[in-house]
């Protein structure tokens, strides 16, 4: 090899190892939501799970409540896990709102001194309605958290 071949060769390589310019990184998601502290949940007469908490991210913080329904009416016990549904509604400042429609899967999982979740559900989400016409029929994944204690969590995030 040459020294013009050698230097076109190292120019190549170090390019390679350049981390991304931000015009290459990819776009902020739209929606990117977290539980802001532990939320709470009761089950209703129908079997369903409503979860109330404060809510943190994009496209804004505020509060949320939620609505997590499994197929047969009742949550499924440790092990198992079953078809489910939730509906989630953020309220924001300003009069600004979102809902999402998921659908998924919840499974009861097994609790000791030191794993509190009782139930998971991870699905897909739409935005079926927001403030923002742009957020809406923005999709993604989500999870929504059942703990002991009536304590629950969620997080979205489109994807």
């Amino acid at each position: 090899m040459n020294h013009k071949t050698k230097a076109a060769a190292l120019i190549g390589a170090l390019l390679a190892l350049a981390p991304a310019t931000p015009a290459m990184a990819a776009p902020r998601p739209a929606v990117d939501l977290r539980g802001d502290g532990i939320g709470s949940y009761a089950l209703d007469a129908g079997g369903s799970a409503r979860l109330r908490g404060a809510i943190t991210g994009v496209p804004f913080d505020g509060s949320y409540r939620a609505r997590l329904s499994s197929s047969d009416g009742s949550l499924p016990a440790p092990g198992e896990c079953e078809p489910a549904t939730a509906a989630v509604h953020v309220t924001g400042t300003r009069h600004r709102s979102l809902d999402l429609a998921a659908t998924g899967e919840v499974c009861g999982r097994w609790v000791d001194a030191t794993y509190v979740v009782t139930h998971e559900f991870v699905g897909r989400y739409v935005v079926t309605d927001a403030s923002s016409r742009r957020l809406r029929g923005t999709d993604g994944w989500i999870s929504l958290i059942l703990a002991t204690e009536g304590r629950a969590n969620i997080e979205a995030i489109d994807t």
